[in-house]
Parts: C-alpha cells; structure tokens; sequence
C-alpha cells in the first residue's frame, strides 16, 4: 500500500446505533481534523442484549497437541497446556493403529493417552482417520507428497484412502438408520470403527467403566476424518466423503445417543466451495434433513492470513443458511509460522505465509476476534509445541543462518527450515528441532497473545464491527470490532491498523479509565483527556502472503484491545 493512500486526513463519526451489526455515521458531532487521526464514536449504548449479531452460545478454547499419541506429554508439557488457559486439546485417533488387523483391535496406546488428558482437566476433540491398507476398496490410491510421517497427522498415501465398505449398509438389518437394539454391519468397516471407539471412550464407556470414572467424563465430541477437502489427506470423491461422514454419525449416534459428531475440518486449500458442494451432495440423502446433513457442527480452519478467519466461518453459515440449516462453527485449527525463531528461515524475511514471533502474537487475537465476530463457537490454537511441523520426524539440525542449505532447501536429504508454530519451542529432547539454544520455553508473544484470549476475552460475545478511515484501494485502515462480556460488563474493543503507516484513533470514553491491552501481554491503564481516549495505532508489516498487485498485508499493525466497563 503507498504510504500517499494514509496522509491525508481521516475524519469519521459513528453513530451510538447500529444497523446489521456495522455502525452508522452520525452527523451532529463536532468537527475534529488532524494528520491520520479517526474520530470514534463507538455504540457504548447498544448492549448485547439489543444488538442482532450477539451469539450466546459459549465459546471453547482449544490447543491442538497439547497431548497425543505421537507425543504423549509428560508433566512438564501438561503444565505447559494449562497455563495457555485452553480446556481442549485435539489430536487424530488413527484406525490404523488402533485395528492392526482385520477386526483385531489394540486400544493400549489411545487408552494411555486419552485417560491423561482427563485426568489433566482436558475436554478432547477427538479426529477419527487413517483407513488400514487391509481395507482399501480396490482403487489404488493416488501418490501424494509427504505425510509418511510429516508432521503431527501421520499418514502415509495408503492411509487417505476411502475405506472398503463404507457404501455398504449401516447397520445389519440394511438400514441406514441408527434405532434401539440396532447392530452394525460387519461388512462396513467404516461403521464398525467408529462405533467401537465410541462406545470405548465416551462418558459411561468401556475405559470409563474400567478406570471408575465419574458420571460424564469421558470423549464426547468425535470428528470425522481431517482436511477432506485437502489432496493429501483424502484420495476419494466429495460423495465418498459425504457417506463416510453420514455413516460416521449414524455409528457414532448408535453408540452414543449425546456423541456431538463434528464434520472433518476444512484446509480451505483446495476448494473454496467445499462445504457448500458436500451440503448439495447431502441433500440428495433421503436421511438428509431429519439428521441435520450428519454433523452436529462445521468444523474450518484458517492460517497465515488474519481477515480470512472471519470469511471461513462466515461463509460457511452462509452455506448453512442456504440450505435451511443452523449450526455452531468450530474454528479449530488457526496459526501462523514464525520465520525469525528456529526452526524457522531466520535467513528469509520474505518467506512465504510465516510471520516474526510478535506478529504472530498479533496474528492469534486478530484472528480470534474475527472469527467470534463472524460466529465462530470454538477457537483452537494450531498448535502446543512445534513438533515436526509440515516435515518429515526426525528432521534436526542446529541453529544456523542458512549455510546448512543445498540449492533445493534441503539439509543431509532433509529440509534445512521448519514451521514454529509453537506456543512453546519443542523441548530438547523432541525427535525433530531439538536445538533450540532454549529449549521448551514459550514463545512469548505468541504465548501472551492466547492467554489474553482465554483470560481476558474468554466468554465474550459479538456486538459490533466496523472498518473506518481514509479508503485506499483496499479499503479503510482501521478495523474495529466490539466484543462484549456478560459477566463482567465489560467491552473490549479490538484495533488495528491494516495497513502502513501510524494511525491516531480517538475514542470517547464511557468511562473514568480503560485498559489497554497490547498482544504481547503489556497493559497500560489511560484516563480519558477531554472525555476521550487516544490510542496509538502502528502500521502493519507483514507482506508474507501470496503476493497481488496490491501488496496487501495478511497481518495488520500491532494489536490493541481497549478493556472498559459499562454500566
């Protein structure tokens, strides 16, 4: 964006009302101008109660990896888990190493870690994927790059593949439908597994049984497969795809009449239209409507690109909508690499969707904030530690400044850079990245930046957004979003800048002192001058997305939430 597009003056009233959520200018204001400043008059007066965008259903906090079977966390890790202040961990339970041959079943591993996971206070958001090569369908499955094993989702090409059976009948009287005293049809693969490991870790379930488990604790949330709408995670049809996830929730609802099923989880990568395209699918299933398209919630995810949190979740209501359907969305799956920590290129500031460690931190609560404004009902952090990331296990090199690298990015046949995402850096003793100088300990901003979601947003409600100074080509520059917590009374009004350039915001307070609360976790208390707050917005930095002719910014200037109470 030129820096001509921000130096002229940007004068805006906003009015106390609101109109679909977006505020209206007000015209009986007194004139204010100077050099970048906005004037805004937020809807202080406009509760939740009265506003048409409030979501009141609670919002869950979520880590994914806090704990799994690939690296089952030890003390330190749990201790590490808890202090982000999340209440859930993701993490795959694979079919394939669950049932190592045909209708043999080895639960020891997933028992130890989902009984760990409880016990540390922990609600899970359990992925069910990864067929077994006994049961491929005939069709040799595509090739695919990686995930053998990359990363925290261990698949090799074998493992995407559309089990043999799942269009077979559900249950064995041929019937598609669950019911009292049903069995399930042996020949459905599919369906047997999924109705096992329900009934073995849900609430009152065999594990539960076995360890004496109070009433309720247990795995209720199960979601379907991973990334369908990725290549390298599902070699089937969207209509292969749309019987397993039906033939999923009738086996899961069979064993667990309150099992809460979960649609696998969107990359957005592949196909924009995904979610819009399997619902036109579903509705040609007689079943269709009366089990609510077989998901209980729409699950998405979203990276690198901080605005398209808010379009992920929106769009997908909007889909829902279309087909006369009403469902939480689970944003559970959201981060950005950082390039300026090991493991990542600290050699390349350009590289490609990565961030610094602070503009990461900015990246969690933008995209947080838009997500809860669009609707999102959950928000999971990818992820703990950095694990493998998108790279092979064991990929380990030491600290360098690119010197380790080959002419393709490789090092000893390895790649020679990984993804931080990491709330935390992996410890020294992790099979991939072990070197950092030190090891285990948070990444503070990004660590500070979850915290303030969890701590300080924690059960707030979506009441108000609007985009407001001088329009350039993109857009207006500074984005304003309004959150409002019932228990507390309290608004807090996320800012940013979205493009370069400082900008001066002058907010009229309702109040005798704010808040102010910055993404790396400092806080500072202000008193209003004249009535009204001043707050100082930096510029964005980060040009790291797919570059367009705009050069736009997938993540805007600093964060800044205001904290005030309103009575």
């Amino acid at each position: 964006m030129k820096k001509s597009y921000l130096t002229v003056p940007a004068i805006v009233f906003i009015s106390l009302l609101i109109f679909s959520g977006f505020a209206q200018p007000q015209s009986n204001v007194p004139q204010v101008s100077a050099q970048n400043e906005t004037v805004l008059y937020l809807p202080a007066l406009a509760l939740p109660s009265a506003a048409p965008n409030v979501q009141p259903s609670p919002i869950a906090w979520g880590v994914n990896f806090i704990n799994s079977v690939d690296h089952p966390a030890d003390d330190v890790e749990f201790a590490a888990g808890k202090s982000t202040g999340a209440g859930w961990n993701r993490w795959p339970l694979y079919w394939h190493r669950i049932e190592t041959s045909e209708g043999s079943f080895d639960w020891s591993e997933h028992d130890a870690v989902v009984s760990d996971d409880l016990a540390n206070g922990f609600e899970i958001n359990a992925i069910l994927l990864g067929t077994p090569g006994f049961y491929l369908n005939g069709r040799k499955p595509e090739t695919k790059v990686g995930l053998n094993p990359n990363g925290p989702i261990q698949l090799k090409s074998i493992q995407t593949a559309t089990p043999r059976g799942v269009h077979d009948p559900i249950f064995s009287d041929g019937s598609d439908t669950f019911g009292e005293g049903k069995t399930i049809n042996p020949d459905n693969k599919w369906a047997r597994y999924v109705f096992n490991i329900v009934t073995r870790y849900k609430p009152g379930g065999e594990l539960a049984i076995q360890n004496s488990w109070p009433a309720g604790v247990g795995i209720t949330h199960w979601e379907m497969w991973n990334e369908p709408d990725f290549a390298i995670f599902w070699d089937g049809t969207q209509e292969d795809f749309a019987r397993l996830l039906k033939v999923g929730y009738m086996a899961a609802k069979q064993a667990d009449p309150n099992a809460v099923v979960l649609s696998g989880g969107l990359a957005n990568v592949d196909d924009p239209d995904y979610y819009e395209k399997l619902l036109n699918i579903i509705q040609q299933d007689p079943h269709a409507v009366e089990y609510g398209y077989f998901h209980d919630i729409f699950a998405t995810h979203s990276y690198s690109n901080s605005w398209q949190s808010w379009f992920h979740v929106w769009k997908a209501q909007r889909d829902m909508a279309e087909h006369g359907l009403t469902k939480d969305v689970w944003f559970n799956e959201s981060g950005v690499p950082a390039w300026d920590d090991y493991p990542g290129p600290v050699w390349d500031s350009k590289s490609q969707f990565r961030s610094t460690v602070p503009e990461a931190g900015d990246y969690i609560i933008q995209s947080a904030f838009y997500a809860r404004y669009a609707g999102a009902d959950a928000i999971f952090h990818f992820q703990l530690y950095d694990g493998c990331g998108n790279q092979p296990a064991f990929t380990d090199f030491r600290p360098h400044n690119g010197e380790l690298c080959d002419g393709s990015g490789n090092y000893n046949g390895k790649p020679c850079a990984g993804d931080a995402y990491g709330l935390f850096r992996n410890p020294a003793d992790s099979i991939c990245f072990s070197q950092h100088p030190e090891p285990g300990t948070a990444r503070p901003e990004a660590l500070a930046a979850f915290q303030i979601l969890t701590n300080d947003v924690g059960q707030a409600v979506p009441y108000w957004r609007s985009r407001q100074g001088e329009a350039t080509p993109l857009g207006q520059p500074i984005e304003i979003i309004g959150l409002y917590r019932l228990d507390t009374k309290q608004r807090l009004v996320g800012l940013w800048n979205r493009f370069e350039g400082e900008q001066t915001v002058i907010i009229p307070a309702v109040d005798s002192s704010a808040t102010l609360i910055f993404s790396d976790g400092t806080r500072q208390t202000i008193t209003p001058a004249g009535g009204n707050y001043v707050i100082q917005l930096q510029g964005a930095t980060n040009q790291n997305f797919v570059p367009d002719k705009f050069n736009s910014y997938m993540i805007s200037g600093r964060t800044v939430v205001l904290v005030e109470t309103l009575e």
